[in-house]
């Protein structure tokens, strides 16, 4: 029996007004608890070009890979 269950299963051997006490409380627990928590901060939009030139790739970049890579086998790079 997990402990959810086994609250729940405690739970239902109370009276109605017992029951009604506990959902009370756990209302304003929630209530509380998600009062607390911060909410998300619009997203600034995003600008076209702002980090243009910043990235480049080799002009390899598209070629195929070795067979070395693919098998795992180590090899020198040219320096």
């Amino acid at each position: 029996m997990t402990t959810v269950q086994a609250i729940l299963a405690a739970a239902e051997r109370l009276s109605p007004f017992e029951q009604l006490e506990i959902i009370q409380t756990l209302s304003r627990t929630l209530q509380h608890h998600y009062r607390s928590i911060e909410a998300p901060k619009q997203a600034t939009p995003r600008v076209l070009g702002l980090h243009a030139g910043n990235i480049s790739m080799s002009r390899d970049f598209g070629d195929e890979l070795p067979e070395s890579f693919w098998l795992g086998e180590t090899h020198e790079s040219a320096a």
